[in-house]
């Protein structure tokens, strides 16, 4: 459920990442296998230790396998001035391999002998797609945004086994070995590396956030319901853009039973004695060949993960970390039926959508929750109560449901949730749409990434034009920062600033609204009926 927007003209910032620079004159981090050096931007006062290995390769016999450790030094200096591969996925440019178990390090120059917050992204892309070598996930923009407000930060980027069967084949040798979900088990072991090194590169390990969007986001999720709620100290806030732990489709291990003989019989493997070891033997390029169009998706492995989110947050068993957690206004127009001219046919949409599910009752209750009546029905964000004919009927209505099943009910859920276990929590909903879209106007899922990025690709728009943009882009820069350094997003205003920004109240839930043309502060209730019927029956969602 991620859609790439097209990157424009690039940077400044990434034209001058492209110089290289000598291990004599550059920046230097000895973390605990050898010392890294790194690249020095002038233009942006920053140092950037990039494709740093967090992980032995995952290749050969450890295919599939749990991320493992590296467990080896080095003496030499190593030069950490280019981006690692990217992990195997499909339709993109990106230079690709299996051994792509690297981080990046963005620190701004001259804070030595101080600790600095740490960001940690991880990019989103339905667990299918996605790169830190992506130049819309540069986090130069960021880091220069948190030195120009006198808060300078550290951000760090990790890439994860994708493509479905690459980080998520699902079949009892794997489980049974331990390795399912291991695309999520990198994260988590990238996440130890932080803890273990990122002093070397002068980050607090006592204050790092983790930040996501779509998947990246509902990859926290995931990690904040890990290990039946077990704190490991991993991280200490979470920023969650658009996604989360309910609504992801985690299916059980009995559903990959037809994909694994296909995929077994598609290479020769199907009557192997030992069909993970043959696997394990192929290729990359025979692997990439044959897997193209299967969908694989985290499980409920009893380790990792020991319940479905649903379960083990209504049991108290979750990580409690203060959360700053947002959804656009009109996620469900990105992944919507289009055609869809009557309830019958919403209804009959919903009975296979997206693998959910839904039983006849609750799709009943939930037409009757969102009408199609234009002058009682609830908020449709800035779809209104226009009808498109070319995108059917009751387009609108169906995007309405569609966004709040599986993005905007979990969001209320979890402000809901981590306010009640007495966590700080943050919640907005963003309301502007990209500079060029054309009608019908919303604000689709991923139009946010280049406002939090800082404008990094030139994706907000020309200027002056399209100034309110990058003010915009500015102000939640700054939250974003503030919430890093000290745990609240309020502070340290500048042109284009937020207005205070409330905490989540039970009793009277906010929301910040980030628009273009003046934030504001909105009362968390729209579509509560909706809402509340969608977060009742959220076991019905495979989560």
């Amino acid at each position: 459920m991620h859609r790439h927007i097209l990157t424009l003209l690039l940077s400044s910032c990434f034209a001058c990442v492209a110089y290289a620079a000598s291990n004599s004159s550059a920046p230097q981090a000895k973390t605990l296998n050898g010392t890294y050096a790194g690249r020095y931007l002038s233009n942006w006062d920053q140092d950037l230790f990039l494709g740093i290995p967090y992980a032995q390769a995952p290749v050969g016999p450890l295919r599939w396998k749990w991320p493992q450790s590296i467990n080896s030094s080095f003496s030499e200096v190593r030069s950490a001035a280019q981006y690692g591969y990217s992990c195997y996925q499909y339709g993109s440019n990106f230079n690709l391999s299996e051994d792509c178990l690297t981080l990046n390090v963005i620190r701004p120059s001259g804070h030595e002998g101080e600790e600095l917050p740490v960001l940690v992204w991880i990019y989103g892309g339905g667990l299918y797609a996605g790169s830190t070598a992506d130049p819309q996930y540069n986090l130069s923009g960021i880091v220069r945004n948190a030195q120009d407000s006198g808060k300078p930060i550290i951000a760090v980027s990790m890439n994860y086994r994708l493509a479905g069967v690459w980080g998520f084949l699902q079949s009892p040798q794997i489980h049974d070995e331990g390795s399912s979900n291991a695309g999520l088990l990198d994260q988590r072991l990238a996440l130890r590396w932080i803890q273990e090194n990122i002093a070397a590169f002068g980050g607090d390990v006592s204050r790092v956030t983790v930040w996501g969007e779509s998947a990246g986001a509902q990859s926290i999720g995931l990690h904040l319901n890990s290990y039946g709620g077990r704190d490991d100290g991993l991280f200490h806030a979470a920023i969650l853009e658009s996604g989360g732990p309910v609504g992801t489709n985690l299916e059980p291990l009995a559903y990959y039973t037809s994909p694994v003989e296909n995929l077994t019989r598609t290479v020769g493997c199907w009557t192997a004695s030992d069909k993970l070891a043959c696997l394990r033997a192929l290729s990359s390029e025979q692997l990439f060949t044959a897997q193209t169009s299967q969908v694989w998706n985290p499980i409920v492995d009893g380790d990792f993960l020991e319940a479905y989110p649903s379960d083990s947050m209504n049991q108290g068993k979750y990580i409690k970390v203060p959360l700053l957690d947002g959804a656009n206004s009109d996620e469900g127009v990105s992944f919507s039926v289009h055609g869809l001219d009557n309830a019958t046919a919403i209804f009959n949409s919903l009975l296979y959508w997206r693998s959910y599910a839904l039983s006849p009752p609750s799709i009943r209750k939930l037409l009757e929750l969102y009408p199609n009546d234009p002058i009682n029905e609830p908020p449709y964000g800035r779809l209104g109560n226009e009808t498109y004919p070319k995108y059917g009927l009751e387009w609108r209505r169906d995007a309405a449901i569609g966004g709040d099943l599986v993005i905007i009910a979990q969001r209320r859920k979890m402000c809901e949730y981590y306010t009640r276990a007495g966590k700080n929590v943050w919640s907005y909903r963003f309301d502007t749409p990209s500079w060029n879209q054309t009608v019908p106007i919303s604000v689709p899922h991923f139009v946010n990434v280049v406002f939090s990025f800082q404008n990094i690709s030139g994706a907000l728009g020309p200027l002056p034009q399209y100034q309110s943009y990058k003010d915009l882009s500015t102000g939640i820069g700054n939250a974003y920062v503030n919430f890093v350094v000290s745990g609240d997003p309020n502070g340290n205003a500048t042109k284009g600033g937020l207005p205070n920004w409330p905490k989540y109240d039970l009793d009277a839930p906010k929301n910040m609204v980030l628009n273009s043309n003046g934030s504001f502060v909105e009362a968390d209730t729209w579509r509560k009926e909706g809402i509340a019927f969608i977060n009742s029956i959220s076991r019905e969602l495979l989560a």
